[in-house]
This record gives C-alpha cells, sequence and structure tokens, in this order.
C-alpha cells in the first residue's frame, strides 16, 4: 500500500500471480486519494485487513506516531499476516526533523518479514541501523512510458539554441531548498543559459506572508522576476501530461533537495531522458548511477557515468556551474526497457511474497 502510488503500479502490479488490493475510496470528490490509509489503523479497525494475504507498506505512514506503528506491526501479528516493507526513505523529504520517521520505519523494518529498498547504500545503512538485511530492487520507471516517450523523443529531436536549466520547487516543502540555492544558481548560469524555477502558484503567495516558514523562498524568489535570464514560473497543480510537457522543455533539471534518502524525480528524469543536477544527500547519485556507492564517494561535477552532483546546503556558484556543465555536457540518458524493467522488479517482489507465505505458513 499505497495501491494507487505511482511506484506500486510500475513495481508489483505486472505481476501475473499478485493481486494488489485497490485503495479504499476516502473522498468520493477525490477519488484518486490514498491517504491517510485506513490500514494503517489495524490495532483498531482490525477489519481494513480483511482479504489481504501480505502487507506491503511504501509511502504515507507519517501521519500515526512512532506508537501506532508499533501497534499497526502488533496488530499483523497477531493475524498472522506478514509484513513487507519498502524503505524508501530514511530522512523524509518532508519532515525537517528525522527524528519521528525514524522511529516509525525502525518499527516496521524490525517488525517485517522481508525488507526492500532501492540502492546498496540505503541497504547497508539499514543494516547498521537495524540488523535487518534490506533487498535492493531498483526503482522501476514512475510514469507510463505512453505519458513520457513522446516527451522524451521530442527532446532527442531538439537540437541548438538556449541552454534551458529548470528547477521545481513544488509547494515549498521543508525538504525543498529555496533562498539558499537560487543565487548560486543564477550565477552559475553559463552565458545563454536559461533559468525557469517552478513553483506552485498557493505556495508562493502563502509565503509571501512574514510570519510563513518560507517567506526567505519566497523572497528569494521575488527578486529573481527581474533577472533577464530567469523565468519564475507559478502554476497550479499539473496533471501528468503538463508536468512532463514542462519538464521535457529543459536541458537539464537540478533537484532541489535539501536531504532525503532516494528521489521519484530522478526516475522521471530516466523516463524523459532528461539529464539531472543531484544534491550529494542521501543515496540520490548511486539511485542514479548504481555505480557510485553512498553519498560519502561523490564529488562535484561528474561522479561515475554521466552523474552531476552538487554539495547541498549553501552550495557556491562555482560547485554548481561544475555540476550544470557535467550535466548539460554530458552523454545522452540511456532510454529504458519500461516493459522488461518494470516485469522483472515485479517478478522479484512476486518471489518475495511467495517467501514470506510459505514461512508464516510453516511457523
Amino acid at each position: 500500500m499505497p495501491a494507487g502510488h505511482d511506484y506500486v503500479r510500475h513495481a508489483i502490479s505486472p505481476a501475473a500471480d499478485v493481486s494488489v488490493l485497490a485503495d479504499p475510496v476516502l473522498d468520493p470528490a477525490e477519488p484518486a486519494r490514498w491517504w491517510p490509509h485506513p490500514a494503517l489503523e489495524a490495532a483498531d479497525r482490525p477489519e481494513v485487513l480483511d482479504g489481504a494475504d501480505v502487507v506491503h507498506v511504501h509511502f504515507g505512514y507519517e501521519h500515526r506516531s512512532p506508537g501506532q506503528i508499533a501497534e499497526f506491526v502488533a496488530a499483523l501479528r497477531s493475524r498472522g499476516l506478514p509484513l513487507v516493507v519498502t524503505v524508501h526513505d530514511l530522512t523524509n523529504p518532508h519532515e525537517p526533523d528525522p527524528a519521528a520517521h525514524l522511529e516509525r520505519t525502525g518499527h516496521l523494518v524490525r517488525g517485517a518479514a522481508a525488507v526492500i529498498t532501492l540502492t546498496r547504500g540505503a541497504a547497508a545503512e539499514i543494516r547498521e541501523r537495524w540488523g535487518a538485511r534490506a533487498q535492493v530492487l531498483p526503482h522501476p520507471r514512475l510514469m507510463a512510458a505512453e505519458v513520457t516517450e513522446p516527451y522524451r523523443l521530442a527532446r532527442l529531436d531538439r537540437s541548438g539554441g538556449r541552454r534551458m536549466v529548470g528547477v521545481v520547487l513544488g509547494s515549498l516543502r521543508a525538504g525543498v531548498a529555496g533562498e539558499e540555492l537560487l543565487a548560486p544558481l543564477v550565477t552559475a548560469l553559463s552565458e545563454g543559459a536559461h533559468l525557469t524555477v517552478m513553483v506552485r502558484a498557493d505556495a508562493l503567495a502563502a509565503a509571501r506572508d512574514p510570519e510563513h516558514p518560507r517567506h526567505a523562498a519566497a523572497t528569494a524568489l521575488d527578486r529573481l522576476d527581474a533577472h533577464p535570464d530567469v523565468e519564475v514560473r507559478a502554476h497550479d497543480h499539473l496533471a501528468d501530461d503538463e508536468l512532463c510537457a514542462a519538464l521535457a522543455g529543459f536541458d537539464a533539471l537540478v533537484l532541489p533537495h535539501r536531504h532525503g534518502t532516494h528521489s521519484g524525480w530522478l526516475e522521471l528524469c530516466r523516463d524523459l531522458g532528461l539529464p539531472p543536477v543531484i544534491p550529494r544527500i542521501g543515496y540520490l547519485a548511486e539511485q542514479w548511477d548504481p555505480g557510485v556507492l553512498g553519498s560519502g564517494s561523490t564529488r562535484s561535477g561528474s561522479a561515475g557515468s554521466g552523474t552531476a552532483v552538487y554539495g547541498p546546503g549553501h552550495p557556491t556558484a562555482d560547485d554548481l556551474r561544475r555540476a550544470l556543465m557535467a550535466a548539460l555536457d554530458g552523454p545522452p540518458v540511456p532510454a529504458r526497457a519500461p516493459a522488461s524493467e518494470d516485469a522483472a522488479v515485479a517478478a522479484a517482489h512476486a518471489r518475495i511474497y511467495r517467501h514470506v507465505l510459505s514461512a508464516a505458513a510453516e511457523r
């Protein structure tokens, strides 16, 4: 769970012998919304687990306290339901304090019959923190090929012209840099390059309040309005097709993460053939290039095959300039093989489910 998340649809649903239970409709006005998922309330509402043979947790448990997650794990154990956990985030990218998320995740990992993560670096950290062995399965594509492929091909046909750099600040959540990133990023642009900063219009309007926690980011954005090489593009919610159309107009995408472990944005870049510029946090560089092991082994500029990284926190213009050059002048992003990639990841999940069910039957 959640069944409706893009990762789950591509990583698990293609398995021929696995049925993923649909998320309940929480709000008829927003039928696709899966949060907060009621399965996490199993300690108080055991009926929410009816019909399940295995419970697999991915996302959407940050609204529960660590104690409630411990009760959820105990409820699964009392019913003999195996728990599988995919650790996407050791550091929650949307929370300023990592302590509570680590405590919640620790309860899940220690209570799991099987643990999955996306990179070897994250697996090593899971073993160090909780003594659990995590199987590494690569992230599948984020969006369907029929959505992204026309934009990827259009990017390949575009040649010459002004270099276009993008950065997506979204809703200005706690884990998104703004005030410390934008000024040096503008300075780092090569001559003739153009920067587009995408931000949710409602978030930017709210952050202009001097009492808002992201007011400094809003101020930094407003200062860019007069810059001839920068566009601040305030927008409403974008459907998948609209988002892909916007990103396909860039030659490189700068990820503005302050903290985190892995990123779906990297997989969307891969879907679109768009070179990312990656902050040196968590295991993002390894996620993009499996030859790069963890955050401690990467350096500014090119780290491995086509990987462009920069130091987070308060990056310098020189650091960002080297990373931008590595992304803009590096080799093309290899095309994905969506059917075989998804099938391989789904088959691996099916094997894990069969194993944990077999082990549970022997107890």
